[in-house]
């Protein structure tokens, strides 16, 4: 199992023995991050909750719900997280027209989509994750869509990973991961799996799309 880190789209590209590409929803195949922050900080403000975005970006990989918790155990106070985080989807669907694909890995998975097969494999939840990819168009270019639903424990559990490969019908060490988190490179080495992070590449975008 090895960790590459992408610095140029070429850097993407999986290797000879990889047949399927295991692709992180938020910050990877999408750039949601700001969406997602606003949508969690305005779910929270109604429970008395500050969010920091400096906490919130360093905590990418980690679903709503257990966000929440995280939050409210670090703050000393009890906060119905099925509450928070439902408001918090909705907060987000009423912003997902904001949302946009992450070219480099957009292009990749339509590139390789007649030679691997693709599954996303997200800590996010199916009630936004689903809407998302329609709204992009991404959805046709998935062969299997893996959740925080799907799973008992989200990254940095392999889980998510090891049931996408499963559903592709390939073996792990097979597949390729894509990721943008700690959280999820640390769920792929656990799996032993391949992984590319796409953080450096992602910023690069964000600087050239400004």
């Amino acid at each position: 199992m090895a960790t590459t880190t992408a610095r140029t789209p070429a850097d993407l590209r999986p290797r000879p023995h990889h047949r399927g590409l295991l692709v992180d929803h938020d910050g990877t195949l999408v750039d949601s991050q700001l969406v997602n922050y606003l949508a969690l900080r305005d779910a929270l403000a109604p429970v008395g909750l500050t969010l920091d975005q400096d906490w919130f970006d360093q905590r990418t990989g980690v679903s709503t719900g257990e966000l929440v918790a995280a939050l409210a155990a670090e703050r000393g106070v009890e906060v119905p997280v099925a509450t928070v985080t439902a408001a918090r989807n909705r907060a987000y669907l009423a912003r997902v027209h904001e949302v946009e694909e992450l070219a480099p890995v957009a292009d990749l998975v339509r590139a390789t989509r007649g030679s691997h097969r693709a599954a996303l494999a997200t800590g996010g939840q199916a009630v936004t994750v689903l809407p998302t990819l329609e709204a992009l168009g991404l959805l046709p270019l998935l062969d299997a869509v893996v959740t925080r639903d799907d799973v008992r424990a989200g990254k940095p559990s392999p889980e998510i990973f090891l049931l996408a490969a499963r559903r592709l019908a390939l073996d792990p060490a097979r597949c390729l991961v894509l990721e943008d988190s700690d959280e999820g490179l640390e769920a792929a080495r656990v799996a032993g799996i391949d992984a590319v992070d796409v953080r450096p590449l992602r910023a690069a975008h964000r600087r050239s799309s400004r």
